[in-house]
């Protein structure tokens, strides 16, 4: 059995738009469909107060996760819980992420199978959207790039390592100008020293993902 935790401050208005099981999230199909693969989904909703809310659902687990996590014994997770771990720990750190609405976990004695994770919308931009924006001024852009890169340094000097998923689109450029991160499942805390090559090889990763001329 799978099992949901809801944040106190979002049970009414789940319950009451008929999304406040667990069943009922992993069961939701709507015209919105971020991304859709084998595994999963991701779904944008609009709730009937307005707010907007992604669902991120997991179908199944892969055998070879859970094979790796027993062979490093650890406690095989489905994606959606490891991505819920991922964001306390980086939050935990000082970083900024989505706020979490709702989560769900498998009993340990159980294989991981299905998942759900829940979160509010950030309030902003991913940085590579903005930047190719043409009606956005150009110290906005510069800003949210300098940000976005300083928020970069700051997870590898924290002992983060991200590999190849340091887009500019998981760095979103909220409306208070400050930088949220998103999309954290492949995010690793390794509490070690990143080398100056593997770093530097990251924010060339960032970079090159960027419109030509922010290159």
């Amino acid at each position: 059995m799978t099992h949901l935790i809801i944040e106190p401050a979002w049970q009414d208005i789940l319950t009451h738009d008929h999304l406040g099981t667990f069943e009922a999230l992993h069961g939701y199909r709507g015209e919105n469909c971020c991304s859709k693969h084998t595994r999963g989904a991701t779904w944008r909703h609009t709730l009937s107060d307005g707010r907007v809310i992604f669902i991120k659902q997991d179908y199944y687990t892969k055998l070879q996760p859970i094979l790796r996590a027993l062979i490093h014994f650890r406690w095989p997770e489905t994606n959606t819980e490891r991505e819920y771990r991922q964001m306390e720990v980086v939050r935990s750190h000082g970083f900024r992420m989505p706020e979490v609405i709702a989560h769900s976990w498998h009993p340990r004695w159980l294989p991981p199978t299905t998942g759900v994770l829940v979160e509010a919308a950030v309030p902003g931009v991913p940085v590579d959207r903005l930047v190719a924006e043409p009606s956005v001024a150009e110290g906005t852009k510069r800003d949210a790039l300098a940000k976005a890169r300083k928020c970069l340094t700051a997870l590898q000097d924290a002992g983060f390592d991200w590999n190849i998923d340091c887009k500019p689109e998981h760095f979103f450029y909220c409306e208070d100008g400050e930088v949220t991160i998103l999309d954290v499942e492949r995010l690793r805390f390794t509490g070690k020293v990143l080398s100056a090559a593997y770093r530097a090889k990251q924010h060339d990763r960032f970079t090159s993902l960027l419109p030509e001329e922010y290159r």
